[in-house]
């Protein structure tokens, strides 16, 4: 199989560097699959989960929003944060679902400006990405 190269970085972290078959990841306007030869691009991740496939296996990560750069058959996938899907507790994640969605359907007495609504939606959705990329491995 040909590869590429790709590489998770978050502020604290080099989370992957290697060569890679395929790379699938959530960007704010869908999920979006990367192969080698693909063009070059410039995208926002939104919160979700990453599949990595190699020559020897397929892992997944959830990332939690950041940037995508594709160029000359390297992708650098540079995330807010970033975590191994197979070591996310399941239990934990089903409260962080729970607890988001809590969020999401409150009612105030005061409405949320567009930004906080964003950060509420983006918090549940990242909890539900958790969630199942928990039950997947």
């Amino acid at each position: 199989m040909t590869t590429f190269h790709c590489r998770i970085v978050t502020p604290a972290d080099s989370v992957l560097d290697t060569e890679v078959t395929y790379v699938s990841f959530q960007s704010f306007d869908g999920q979006q699959g990367v192969m080698r030869g693909a063009s070059p691009f410039l995208a926002k991740l939104g919160g979700g989960v990453c599949r990595v496939d190699t020559e020897t296996g397929s892992t997944q990560y959830v990332l939690n929003g950041g940037f995508a750069q594709m160029n000359h058959n390297t992708l650098i996938l540079l995330a807010d944060g970033a975590e191994l899907a197979s070591s996310i507790d399941p239990e934990n994640s089903q409260k962080q679902v729970t607890n988001a969605d809590a969020k999401v359907h409150a009612v105030s007495a005061s409405p949320h400006t567009l930004a906080q609504r964003e950060v509420i939606e983006n918090e549940q959705s990242l909890a539900r990405a958790r969630l199942a990329a928990s039950r997947r491995r």
